[in-house]
């Protein structure tokens, strides 16, 4: 086998004269070249080749971009690979380059090569493949990366693939999930890992260090239609298909036939699954919204972010209506409450409550002046108002109504979208009614599969310019049982975790006493959790994607005798100020405690127990630069009112997440 030297592009322009590494840190070579062999690794769980099929062998015409560790080797090197640089079998392929520097490192993380490498050269992302791994912007193709071990770069599978053949007159297929589960992503990242027994392994890193961006809910490419060549579908690893997956086949950007499973289907890292020959189980396209696929507001009409979105209520008075300048301080504003003209029922359309459509037609119209803004009716509550949800969802009659009931409301009023605030599906919440009894809404077991049809209905009455959305409890836990987050999420743009109501003062029973709204756990109070537990709750068991997340803020807090069971911003500033509180003192119960662990502030006595739990921009700063740092959509307050007449919370997130000096 011949060596030839096969450099395209060298970026940066790394001089002839550059300083020679020792050899413990760069591959072997003479002053003028480096030789690299480029192996496919063989070992059962790093290569695909069940019937062939993966990347089993190099070919003619191959393209390799080898890139230098870290970000001070500036090198990078685009190889075509020639049937001269081929070994007879096809496993290994020999070229070299000329020599450039690499700076070696003492293994940060446990990323211990000093070369890297990735294949297909063409969906490695331009400019950022330097810093001890390889990100790829392209689906659907066999990715492969690559680390050195003196000279050898081997090269390991990072997905799962789905193969199939197929005849008939069609020029491309689209794949998607059933429940429009991720298949794919804008960029993925890959890097080496030292295990604890010295061997390595190359990660395939979707979750932490920015490793993915922008989760994709279907893979489309050409297609040979010949019943003879094999197509192959690269995933992610761990791609997770509860209820199967669909290929369609089209001809023109038409479907034209399908192939649907509802298997439940999971797809490993370089673990194959043949589908043979689908044609003699094609059938013919659904009638109405093609299966799986989904559909979201377009980016376009999504709104600026990150999000600072806050919930109006009909709580709000008249004489608190906001200027111009407060409304700009959020990105997004939902109005409301809208609800069920007859709640028992589900039926008869919707009403807006007070303070009424005046109210939202006089938002609207500051949209002329910050056309950016974007308004949402938000429909339902807790208890009693989430009435007429469960009646009306399992009624394929009712639920068209409240769909275009939906459309009438957002045309009359130049409202962006829907706000869901059903509290919660399958769950009877209970009020507490002034007699003293409660009141139990409406619940079905049903509630969880009709949630979805919901939302899957009324995207298709909203069409793709208008935002969908819905407030989760702060459980990811309970919240599964509520909704199917795969299902929804195939239809709806974000959620609203509601990380606040998670607990009360409870002075008398300290085994109760909890914070309102903890960005953390804290030692001190028993069964204590945090809001960061339930993002990522959200994110790790049921698949949510950071970037359609928004972060709960609570401008309002909760007390204990002498305070108020709900004690607004205002309150406690007043409280801490003049030692009042809704009128009545609160003197001796009104020190400022800290507690570091949840990042949370209260009001309590000299001796630390807690009277009043509440939100100040201390604490606010924690929780924004905690969703800002997850990648998260955005944060939400509950809700405008709350803050004091000053609006130093709003100004103070909106501050925080957008700062003066842009």
């Amino acid at each position: 086998m011949r060596n030839s030297i096969l450099l395209l592009t060298l970026l940066l322009g790394i001089a002839a004269s550059c300083r020679k590494e020792s050899s413990a840190d760069l591959p072997s070579g003479s002053e003028q070249q480096y030789t690299f062999t480029c192996e496919l690794a063989d070992a059962a769980d790093t290569r695909l080749s069940i019937n062939g099929a993966g990347k089993t062998r190099w070919e003619p015409g191959d393209q390799i971009l080898l890139h230098g560790d870290y970000t001070k080797s500036g090198y990078c090197a685009t190889v075509t690979l020639t049937a001269d640089n081929i070994s007879d079998d096809g496993k290994k392929a020999t070229f070299s380059l000329p020599s450039f520097t690499v700076s070696s490192h003492s293994g940060t993380k446990g990323y211990l090569s000093t070369v890297y490498a990735g294949y297909p050269a063409s969906a490695v992302k331009s400019g950022e493949h330097c810093y001890y791994y390889t990100n790829f912007t392209e689906t659907n193709h066999p990715l492969m990366a690559a680390f050195n071990v003196g000279n050898v770069l081997h090269f390991y599978n990072l997905c799962g693939v789905i193969t199939f053949s197929v005849s008939g007159d069609f020029d491309s297929y689209l794949f998607c999930g059933n429940n429009g589960e991720t298949v794919g992503y804008t960029y993925y990242r890959s890097y080496l890992v030292q295990k604890s027994d010295g061997s390595y392994r190359l990660d395939f890193n979707y979750n932490t260090d920015s490793g993915t961006s922008g989760p994709l809910t279907s893979i489309s490419a050409s297609v040979a239609a010949d019943g003879q060549t094999v197509n192959r579908i690269c995933l992610p690893a761990g791609a997770d298909f509860s209820n199967g997956f669909t290929i369609k086949l089209l001809k023109g950007g038409q479907v034209v036939k399908v192939a649907k499973t509802s298997k439940s289907v999971s797809i490993g890292r370089n673990k194959l699954l043949p589908l043979g020959d689908i044609s003699g189980r094609l059938s013919d396209p659904d009638s109405g919204p093609d299966p799986g696929t989904g559909s979201l507001c377009k980016p376009e009409y999504l709104g600026r972010t990150p999000m600072v979105c806050c919930y109006f209520t009909e709580y709000t008075s008249s004489s608190e209506f906001p200027t111009l300048e407060n409304v700009k301080c959020f990105t997004h504003i939902n109005v409301g409450h809208a609800r069920f003209v007859n709640p028992q029922t589900g039926d008869g359309g919707l009403v807006v409550k007070s303070p009424g459509p005046n109210y939202m037609k006089r938002l609207a119209a500051y949209k002329k002046d910050y056309p950016e803004l974007k308004l949402l009716l938000f429909i339902g509550g807790w208890g009693k108002n989430a009435d007429g949800f469960s009646e009306m969802a399992k009624d394929d009659t009712k639920r068209a109504l409240f769909c275009s009931e939906c459309v009438r409301l957002c045309n009359e009023y130049n409202l962006d979208g829907v706000d869901l605030d059903w509290e919660y599906p399958t769950y009877a919440a209970k009020t507490k009614l002034s007699d003293g009894t409660y009141y139990y809404n409406g619940a079905d077991p049903a509630d969880r599969a009709n949630f979805t049809t919901l939302v899957k209905d009324l995207r298709a009455a909203l069409g793709d310019e208008r935002i969908i959305s819905f407030a989760a409890a702060s459980s990811d836990y309970s919240s599964a049982s509520y909704i199917d987050y795969k299902g929804v999420l195939t239809w709806v743009d974000y959620i609203n975790v509601m990380t606040y109501s998670m607990g009360d003062p409870s002075p008398d029973d300290p085994s109760k006493q909890r914070h309102n709204s903890p960005l953390y756990k804290s030692s001190r109070f028993a069964n204590s959790r945090g809001g960061a537990d339930c993002i990522e709750g959200y994110h790790n068991k049921q698949g949510v994607p950071y970037n359609r997340m928004n972060y709960g803020l609570g401008f309002y807090g909760h007390g204990a005798s002498p305070y108020p069971s709900s004690v607004s911003y205002a309150m406690a500033r007043e409280a801490l100020e003049k030692g009042t509180a809704d009128g009545k003192s609160v003197a001796g119960y009104n020190i400022r405690w800290w507690d570091e662990q949840s990042k949370s502030c209260y009001l309590g006595n000299a001796d630390g127990v807690m009277y009043a739990s509440y939100e100040d921009v201390e604490s606010l700063r924690y929780r924004v630069e905690y969703a800002l740092s997850t990648g998260l959509l955005g944060v939400f307050a509950w809700e405008y009112r709350e803050d004091d007449s000053e609006g130093t919370l709003r100004y103070a997130t909106y501050n925080m997440v957008y700062p003066q000096s842009e």
